[in-house]
């Protein structure tokens, strides 16, 4: 198992290459535009201890026991991202639970994320070519969402032993030290679904972010120890 310091650390870096790599892209993304800020965002256990603890540094923790951090009682089990993928790899159809919550994600004030620093990479993937505002759909380029997909599949893997679930469930969860009854058990990763086409434009993200080193091991050694 990773200790937990070092497994902050190989977020940090997932969080740094990434960035490098979606600015080669031409979005138009911008502070006020929060089409895709709504309480359907995902997460691990790990990005949330990251938000308490930023909370818990502001003076604000005492927002996620607030009625807009309660999950929905009604919601259906979701399928994590590595489980998703695992079922597809062995032939399997999927069928996604169609509970999706478009409400405006609590953390949202006044069009502006109030947690940015911390925010999970749920969130740092959203990108658009076009704005949403005017079309209603994020319009991303060939090999992004397949880079950014990997990515998650990578988080999950890292919080080995945690949970992944919505970021309002999660947090309420982490918050009331019960994380253990909320979401879903994160999963190692399967295997990638990155299709041919686009794997010459996913490869250069992967292969930057498995070189990086932290604490005297690169990533991908560090995934190695990850595995359950």
């Amino acid at each position: 198992m990773i200790p937990r310091p070092i497994q902050h650390q190989l977020l940090t870096t997932l969080y740094d290459t990434f960035a490098d790599w979606a600015d080669t892209f031409a979005f138009v993304c911008r502070k006020g535009c929060a089409t895709c800020c709504t309480r359907s965002v995902t997460m691990t256990s790990l990005e949330g201890e990251w938000i308490v603890n930023f909370l818990d540094e502001a003076g604000r923790r005492s927002e996620l026991a607030a009625h807009a951090f309660q999950p929905a009682t009604n919601r259906e089990s979701q399928c994590t991202t590595n489980a998703f993928v695992a079922a597809h790899l062995r032939g399997e159809s999927v069928e996604e639970a169609e509970n999706w919550d478009m409400r405006p994600c609590p953390f949202l004030k006044e069009e502006s994320c109030s947690i940015y620093p911390v925010r999970p990479f749920g969130c740092r993937l959203f990108a658009s070519q076009d704005s949403c505002a005017v079309s209603g759909v994020a319009e991303m380029p060939p090999g992004y969402l397949a880079g950014a997909t990997a990515l998650l599949q990578y988080i999950e893997h890292l919080d080995n032993g945690g949970r992944w679930g919505t970021m309002v469930e999660l947090l309420t969860g982490l918050n009331n030290g019960q994380a253990e009854n909320y979401g879903e058990p994160a999963a190692p990763i399967p295997g990638f679904l990155i299709a041919p086409d686009e794997l010459a434009l996913v490869e250069p993200l992967l292969h930057d972010l498995l070189a990086q080193e932290v604490n005297g091991q690169t990533f991908a050694q560090w995934l190695q120890v990850s595995r359950p």
